[in-house]
């Protein structure tokens, strides 16, 4: 289901439009109902209005493929010639957007919660929904795993972040709203200001490490852009969540004291921790330490975990409440993911990791009695190419077995990506093509008590080669395998 499907907004005549925007000029008015705006051109309906900027590239193609899929109507800034639908001409365009938004759904929801980082920022959503629905919290969530109502998929999302019309259409309601509502921030959509005006009470940041520099150009640019998110973004006196291990943490959390409070998490001194030690793990909240039974045994889960908590007290969760429940929290699909949690002789997880510290995170957590994981990967075409060289050297510094394979190679040329990771490798890695045979052979290699990783994919389920998507799932293709091999 689509944003576009749900049939919660108000109905609203387009010879209303006038009366909450202001207009240069109006052609081909007509007296029709309408219950959804967007921005994105993908999601237009029968019965939508379009908005598009007159800036925006391509711009005659997305209306061409608004007016096919239904669109009405159309909100722009400068008159566009030869149009059949109506066409409003305003001055203010994010104005105009918001004003109508804020007609066909005006109660905001009952927390807004938004996630930005590196690494972790699906797991925190995932755990911190599941935390709210466990004690009966209605929860709407949006990320890379798709848009959820209590922890049920209504859509997959095109993007980490959507387009602010879609991002206020799923948080918003035309009736009394009693969801908590948790986003992910892409640095990405901070970066674009794709957000726009969007408010939180709560921003989280769960680490900050390379990513995207095709993009952001410099590691600079790319922490400035995650920060928008807590400067921009975050009610005055609303809650910063912030990880003590970030560097630079501490300059960070001075700038925002004036504003905004502030919860920590990720070092034994940080308001909330979880350790593990041979036999149990401790979670501290408030320097109060409690025993915990979870179904969770890495750091970065523990980090990841120790983050949703933290967000679940700044909306004034009981800690006692929170406690009952943390032995419920899973995983969520593609995130250290198990193929086949009932067998006990091969390990094999799915995880998404995708950058250098993601990368070490997961197989030093998986490294157990110094006995190194196997790991699958590969790095992405037409994205940061400076990472592939460290990504090679962390596979050869902390992996037993490795396998190099492609990962959505794009419009480049795989072998050279593949090449690129190899060198840094010290001769040691298998070079294997095409994925599904790289993870055939990994789990078919396995022996019994080894930990085998295929990481960068995650929950995909989908190979990318130029601009054509091929089905292929990962774990689809590991369960297959580890089947035939018990």
């Amino acid at each position: 289901m689509l944003p576009h499907q749900q049939n919660i907004i108000k109905l609203m005549l387009l010879t209303e439009i006038p009366n909450y925007i202001q207009c240069k000029k109006i052609s081909n008015l007509k007296n029709i109902s309408f219950n959804k705006v967007y921005t994105n051109s993908c999601y237009i309906t029968k019965s939508s209005v379009f908005i598009i900027e007159k800036k925006t590239r391509l711009k005659k193609k997305y209306i061409k493929e608004a007016i096919k899929k239904g669109a009405i109507a159309i909100i722009t800034d400068e008159f566009i010639r030869n149009l059949s639908i109506t066409q409003f001409v305003v001055f203010d365009i994010d104005l105009s957007l918001l004003n109508i938004l804020k007609k066909i759904k005006s109660n905001k929801p009952l927390n807004s919660i938004a996630i930005t980082g590196t690494n972790g920022k699906t797991s925190v959503v995932w755990y911190f929904s599941q935390i709210l629905n466990y004690i009966n919290i209605p929860v709407k969530s949006y990320g890379t795993l798709g848009y959820y109502i209590n922890l049920k998929k209504k859509y997959s999302s095109q993007l980490t972040t959507p387009d602010f019309s879609t991002l206020y259409q799923t948080a918003y309601s035309s009736k009394k709203n009693l969801y908590s509502y948790i986003f992910e921030a892409s640095s990405h959509a901070l970066s674009q200001n794709r957000i726009k005006n969007f408010k939180t009470d709560t921003a989280a940041l769960t680490n900050i490490s390379r990513d995207h520099m095709d993009y952001h150009k410099d590691f600079k640019k790319y922490k400035e852009a995650k920060l928008k998110l807590f400067f921009n973004h975050l009610k005055e006196n609303g809650y910063a969540i912030l990880n003590d291990k970030i560097k630079g943490i501490e300059i960070i959390k001075n700038k925002l004291r004036k504003k905004v409070k502030i919860i920590t998490f990720g070092m034994p001194k940080s308001d909330v921790s979880i350790i593990k030690d041979k036999k149990s793990v401790e979670i501290s909240i408030f320097k109060k330490k409690y025993l915990i039974k979870t179904n969770l045994n890495s750091s970065i889960e523990f980090e990841n975990l120790a983050c949703a908590v933290a967000c679940s007290l700044s909306i004034n969760i009981k800690s006692t409440k929170i406690l009952t429940i943390l032995k419920k929290i899973i995983n969520p699909p593609g995130r250290l993911q198990k193929v086949l949690n009932n067998n006990k002789n091969y390990n094999v997880f799915i995880d998404y990791a995708h950058t250098p510290e993601a990368l070490k995170e997961v197989l030093i957590s998986k490294t157990s009695n110094k006995k190194k994981p196997n790991i699958v990967f590969g790095c992405g075409g037409d994205r940061d190419k400076g990472k592939r060289k460290k990504m090679g050297r962390i596979a050869n510094l902390y992996a037993n077995r490795i396998y190099i394979t492609d990962d959505n190679p794009r419009f480049e040329d795989s072998s050279k990506i593949r090449q690129s990771i190899l060198k840094y490798c010290n001769s040691r890695a298998l070079e294997i093509p095409d994925r599904k045979k790289a993870i055939i052979k990994a789990v078919n290699d396995l022996k019994k008590n080894e930990t085998l990783i295929i990481a960068g994919k995650g929950h995909e389920s989908f190979q990318i080669v130029k601009n054509i998507s091929y089905p292929l799932d990962d774990y689809k293709v590991a369960i297959k395998v580890l089947k035939k091999k018990l």
